[in-house]
């Protein structure tokens, strides 16, 4: 069994693992990196349920509670962990922040006149397909599979985890910032995946409840 655990782990990550870039957290968690314009990003959503400290994170679910997703998706975080002063990455890096996001997306291509914007953005040049690992075609726009995962950034349709409920997996990710929007919200960001999502070429900048639990990217500080 635990021969096929390991079979299908490196299935999952066959591609990923070809990056040469690693880190290793406080768990001995081994994250593929990649270096994105200046900055370098894990290219996988984060697994530690402890902070650098060693105390215990309060969420970091694993979407449907199904071992056999924690490689292919990470962990499920609330906000509030997100951003507790006991860091939840890896000594030396952070949790992207908002102003991560921005410099990413400038990186890849967005305007300035759509990086401050909620919503949608960076349709006109597909910026959504180039974080994502995979994205099937539909009969309402042709996917360039040339543009996909042009970053190695992995992103992964991993869903989120809201009042008890795994939501959305296969059909969205949803990215913690470590920015507060106002007490009760924090910013995010998400990427769509159905075939007839009108939005899956765009990233989206919006706020959430602090109370969901969502995927979570760090950033080299």
């Amino acid at each position: 069994m635990v021969l096929a655990a390991n079979s299908s782990a490196n299935d999952i990550n066959s591609e990923l693992n070809k990056l040469d870039g690693t880190v290793q957290d406080n768990e001995g968690n081994i994250y593929r990196t990649v270096q994105i314009g200046d900055q370098v990003w894990m290219a996988e959503n984060l697994r530690s349920t402890k902070f650098q400290d060693g105390t215990a994170v309060r969420s970091g679910a694993i979407p449907k509670d199904d071992e056999t997703n924690l490689l292919k998706y990470g962990r499920l975080y609330n906000w509030h962990d997100v951003a507790d002063k006991r860091r939840l990455c890896p000594e030396g890096w952070r949790v992207a922040t908002d102003e991560d996001w921005k410099t990413l997306e400038r990186t890849i291509g967005m305007s300035e006149e759509e990086l401050d914007q909620e919503g949608w953005r960076g349709g006109d040049q597909d910026l959504g397909l180039q974080l994502k690992e995979a994205q099937t075609d539909g009969p309402f726009k042709k996917v360039d599979q040339s543009l996909v995962n042009k970053h190695n950034f992995f992103a992964r349709p991993a869903g989120v985890k809201w009042n008890g409920w795994y939501i959305t997996e296969g059909a969205y990710t949803e990215f913690w910032t470590a920015s507060s929007a106002s007490e009760s919200k924090g910013i995010i960001r998400t990427l769509a995946y159905s075939w007839w999502n009108a939005h899956k070429g765009e990233i989206r900048r919006a706020t959430s409840s602090k109370e969901y639990m969502f995927t979570v990217r760090c950033v080299k500080i």
